[in-house]
């Protein structure tokens, strides 16, 4: 399973699921425009993720990952290290002169470790100034994002990643779960924003 899926935190964290809960529903009772979160997406999280062909392959393209629903949207983002896939776990290396960095293996040979880092450069380290390695059970998304942005800002992030589509698509419609955003693309004629819901 974890080969599959990655690994599995073995018992929740109570702080993160509470925060998961507490913003879930303020989230579905707040809905944002979709289109001002794209602009929050680009700021804060293309560093790491891409959407749509925009941002860093640093960790999982979200265009595909982590949003088959509105709570599995509000787990991964609130709470990142519940699941970590394999490709996608930390790993520190401690070089022999004493510097600490931290990305996602690339390539592990005899001759050298290649790291991706936050905001998509790499590190080559030599394999002879290698002095230890260590993988993280934590994601390298950091915890605590709802104490970097506004409320107002987290809104219309959610509001853009959970549509199925980039919200300038007049096919976007809201993933499993997710509250309709009253700023969203217009529906089709005969489908009322109670259908999307």
């Amino acid at each position: 399973m974890e080969k599959a899926w990655g690994t599995i935190r073995s018992e929740r964290d109570p702080q993160r699921e509470k925060v998961v809960v507490t913003m879930g529903d303020y989230l579905r009772r707040h809905p944002g425009d979709p289109r001002a979160g794209r602009a929050v997406f680009r700021n804060l999280c293309a560093q790491c993720h891409t959407i749509y062909g925009e941002g860093q392959a640093v960790g999982p393209d979200l265009t595909g990952n982590g949003r088959g629903s509105f709570d599995q949207l509000l787990a991964s983002i609130f709470d990142p290290s519940l699941v970590i896939g394999p490709a996608f776990q930390t790993t520190t290396v401690v070089t022999e002169g004493g510097r600490n960095l931290t990305g996602l293996v690339v390539e592990d040979s005899d001759r050298r470790i290649v790291l991706k880092l936050p905001g998509g450069g790499q590190e080559v380290v030599p394999r002879n100034d290698v002095k230890s390695t260590r993988t993280s059970k934590l994601s390298m998304m950091p915890e605590g994002i709802e104490n970097l942005l506004g409320k107002a800002e987290l809104a219309d992030l959610f509001a853009f990643l959970a549509l199925d589509r980039p919200p300038d698509d007049p096919r976007a419609r809201p993933i499993p779960g997710a509250p309709a955003s009253p700023s969203a693309v217009p529906n089709p004629v005969g489908r009322s924003a109670e259908g999307n819901r």
